[in-house]
């Protein structure tokens, strides 16, 4: 399965390294098995990880916007502009850059959400809260599966 699954929580090291976890190391691409992408969300006070391939299919998708338009310059400034290439090592370890750290509130550890073909890495607690959320508001709204996977409301 190739996507980023489940959630983990890992130690940050006194030289400011996390580990990967071992199933989103499995996820990368083998043509680019030791490099991550991060990247500040767009949305929370988190940190977006992916490969290379989505960052690609994310830079097709905004290129598809008018080239004048305000929405295609926001989203390249505010995307390619503060992405950081990241290599992990030999035990799957990576820095986070200190100013991805400052603007998720990380200190000692990471939790890590996937997201299918991305995923998150939050400070613990706000990780927790938004999970939360997530599912009250899918509970509340009445939202289900099948009304994802009837409906045209997915986009990969």
């Amino acid at each position: 399965m190739n996507l980023f699954l489940s959630q983990y929580t890992n130690k940050v090291d006194k030289k400011g390294r996390v580990s990967l976890p071992s199933s989103f190391r499995n996820v990368l691409p083998k043509e680019n098995k030791n490099e991550i992408i991060l990247f500040k969300s767009l949305k929370f006070s988190s940190i977006e990880g992916c490969s290379s391939e989505r960052v690609n299919k994310i830079a097709n998708r905004i290129d598809e916007l008018d080239i004048f338009s305000d929405d295609q310059d926001d989203f390249a400034t505010s995307i390619f502009s503060e992405i950081v290439p990241t290599n992990l090592d030999k035990e799957g370890r990576f820095l986070i850059p200190d100013k991805l750290k400052k603007y998720s509130n990380i200190k000692n550890e990471v939790t890590f959400i996937g997201q299918g073909y991305y995923f998150q890495i939050w400070e613990p607690k706000a990780a927790i809260d938004r999970q939360k959320k997530s599912r009250e508001r899918l509970i509340r709204e009445k939202k289900t599966l099948g009304s994802i996977i009837l409906g045209n409301n997915v986009v990969k």
